[in-house]
């Protein structure tokens, strides 16, 4: 099936939708609870790890000579960078929506609060 379409009407679902409500998504036409796939949600995090590998890796050689104190957190934080960008990006390109499962609502009962004797 192809990226980002709902299986019940068949009409694509913007992408800012699916990245930003990936995990309360609701088709704009029909309505039902949508979700993205395990293998796709699986694929984003594994190239948002591999580029974040790299960066760290470039960035590690980059600032390996540096005398700065703080140069050794530049490749986290980079790596970091790198990991927040490139998995939702793989993601809005990749994602394949299945029907939502509609959980259970909990039921809250309420109990009375216990009142120490004087």
């Amino acid at each position: 099936m192809a990226a980002r379409v709902c299986p019940d009407c068949l009409q694509v679902v913007p992408v800012g939708k699916v990245v930003a409500y990936s995990n309360d998504l609701v088709c704009p036409d029909c309505g039902k609870p949508l979700e993205i796939s395990s293998p796709s949600r699986y694929l984003a995090s594994f190239a948002g790890l591999i580029a974040a590998v790299i960066v760290w890796w470039a960035a590690s050689k980059h600032y390996a000579n540096d005398s700065w104190a703080l140069a050794w957190v530049l490749p986290i934080v980079f790596s970091y960078f790198a990991l927040s960008i490139v998995a939702p990006i793989v993601l809005a390109l990749t994602a394949d929506l299945e029907l939502g499962t509609v959980e259970a609502v909990p039921i809250h009962t309420e109990t009375a609060a216990h009142h120490p004797s004087h």
